[in-house]
């Protein structure tokens, strides 16, 4: 149930001084809104809005756009076998006496090279159709999370230490800037890792958290894309851990109190909070005027993005930390029982579900008419989007959690405590089942 007026009401009273308390902009540019444009009205009907998607025939950041759709209709990808073309497994490093290795990061792909970030603190520049190593970019921290690439420049968060975001550049790997999230006093915070940042429109979004007895709470923070210098922050209860969603107005995250936020895009501004009843990790998607998400209450959520009201809600067996993909009027989200879920945009009556053999917080791609989702069972699976029938099954070194990209006629998939696969739509193989 969401409570607007509250809610903003709440937030304001929280916030206190300007700047660090509360939400703090910079003058920058205001932009036309065009929520109009993506919210169509009493026809029933559902149009899919691509314009948020920055570079066809790449898969630039998470869920491939500002948007977190997941879905490219002139994407490619294997969808009648696959062949290993090449693999690589990072190192490892310690972190408090263990050996940590492997990936969390999904993969962005941009002019033939897959940039992705790993558990023992570099960040990884390799050829796409080769896997030779361009560069590498040494942050001595986890990268946990999804760079996003956009302008010749690489965005990335570090998951350990004081959590800086960098910005690098993506043709000789050396650093731009380099930003700490902080707390209310203005230090910075140790607090947990920053989520993948969305970067639209010259402008970096990202979400944190802070563990300090100070300020125990979260922050969604906007800079500067050029320069990393902060536009505004806007402190929320609890941490941010999904992807920021992003349209022509909003931006959209969701926090481990059980709330989903809107924040006006240059102000960072409240503008609705909308509370399910447990922690929200899955990151919002925003299409035609309605934000999907999950909660670990079981829930898959559907809002319409201005006025933060319910639209609808679909129940799963267990907590869905998977983020929504909405793809020609279909929602396509993983859940903790196991299943991968088609949800009809417009009702979330459900279409099909589809058994992955594991719990699913890799977050589905849509690309033509094929879905790929990573599951705990060592897997990655391609599912055909109308029927919900397996295509191909492809055994990995390790659970995937991230999200699979696919590009011209590839599949880019991340193993955690395992390797990175480049796979190509030819004849089966032994991996194939």
């Amino acid at each position: 149930m969401s409570h607007p007026e509250l809610s903003r009401r709440r937030f304001l009273a929280a916030s206190g001084t300007v700047g660090i308390g509360g939400p703090f902009a910079l003058s920058r540019p205001s932009r036309v809104s065009a929520r109009e444009a993506a919210h169509s009205e009493g026809d029933g009907e559902f149009t899919q809005q691509v314009g948020t998607q920055l570079q066809p025939g790449a898969w630039p950041m998470f869920q491939s756009d500002a948007a977190n759709t997941g879905y490219q209709m002139d994407g490619i990808g294997p969808s009648e076998g696959v062949t290993v073309r090449w693999q690589f497994t990072p190192g490892s490093r310690q972190i408090f006496g263990q050996d940590v290795s492997g990936i969390l990061s999904s993969p962005a792909v941009v002019d033939d090279t897959i940039y992705i970030g790993a558990n023992d603190g570099q960040l990884y520049a390799k050829d796409a159709e080769s896997g030779d190593q361009r560069w590498q970019f040494e942050s001595g921290k986890v990268l946990a999370r999804s760079p996003a690439v956009v302008d010749g420049t690489v965005y990335a968060g570090a998951s350990t230490g004081k959590q800086p975001i960098y910005a690098i550049d993506a043709e000789d790997g050396s650093q731009q800037w380099s930003f700490e999230t902080i707390n209310t006093l203005g230090r910075a915070t140790k607090g947990r890792s920053p989520s993948s940042p969305t970067v639209v429109d010259g402008t970096v979004y990202v979400g944190s958290a802070e563990t300090s007895i100070v300020d125990s709470r979260g922050a969604v923070y906007a800079l500067d894309a050029e320069t990393g210098d902060m536009e505004w922050a806007a402190r929320v209860d609890g941490y941010v851990d999904g992807t920021p969603a992003v349209d022509e107005t909003s931006v959209y995250v969701g926090g481990s109190t059980g709330s989903v936020y809107a924040f006006d895009i240059d102000t960072g501004e409240i503008q609705w909070q909308f509370d399910t009843e447990d922690v929200v990790r899955s990151s919002p998607s925003v299409a035609d005027g309605t934000v999907f998400v999950g909660s670990n209450d079981t829930n898959v959520y559907a809002i319409d993005a201005e006025t933060g009201d319910q639209r609808w809600q679909h129940v799963t067996r267990r907590g869905v930390q998977s983020s929504p993909s909405v793809a020609d009027g279909v929602v396509y989200v993983g859940s903790d029982d196991g299943g991968l879920y088609a949800l009809d945009v417009m009702t979330g009556r459900r279409r099909w579900r589809y058994p992955t053999g594991g719990f699913v917080r890799s977050s589905p791609t849509v690309v033509g008419d094929t879905v790929y989702v990573g599951s705990s069972s060592e897997s990655v699976h391609a599912v055909d989007a109308d029927s919900g029938e397996r295509r191909w099954r492809f055994e990995t070194d390790g659970n995937v959690l991230s999200s699979p990209v696919a590009v011209d006629g590839s599949l880019y998939v991340a193993a955690l405590g395992g390797s990175v696969y480049a796979l190509s739509g030819t004849s089966p193989s032994s991996s194939v089942s």
